[in-house]
């Protein structure tokens, strides 16, 4: 038995170094970038505008386009803007709903994102 237990020990320390000694190479993960509204953007109630972003590879499942609201307890949703956007367009266009005034951030969710991409803050106010 400890014949066998040796041997054993010595196979996996003889093939340890055929292993490569680093991580075999990933595929980098598909991201988004939201590259509009910018930091800082003033948004009116019930006026289109436009939200654009930046894909690395190949996004193909649709997306989703919402809004959070800034609260004391931190980011809650607000609304949602678009849904089942092709993430190829590199945009769309919405009307931002009646909010009340305040910071908000624009959310682009899609299932096949590691996260959702957030915007920098934006002010929403009434006209």
């Amino acid at each position: 038995m400890t014949w066998m237990t040796r041997t054993k020990a010595r196979l996996l320390h003889a093939t340890d170094r055929l292993r490569p000694s680093h991580a075999p190479h990933q595929e980098p993960l598909e991201s988004l970038h939201v590259r509009s509204p910018a930091e800082g953007t003033r948004w009116t109630c019930v006026e289109r505008h436009r939200i654009s972003w930046q894909c690395t590879g190949g996004l193909w499942h649709p997306c989703d386009v919402l809004l959070e609201r800034r609260t004391d307890h931190g980011w809650i949703r607000a609304a949602l803007l678009a849904t089942d956007v092709d993430p190829r367009a590199l945009g769309t266009s919405v009307v931002v709903p009646d909010l009340p005034t305040g910071p908000y951030r624009v959310l682009v969710t899609s299932p096949e994102l590691p996260a959702a991409a957030c915007s920098p803050p934006l002010l929403i106010r009434h006209p």
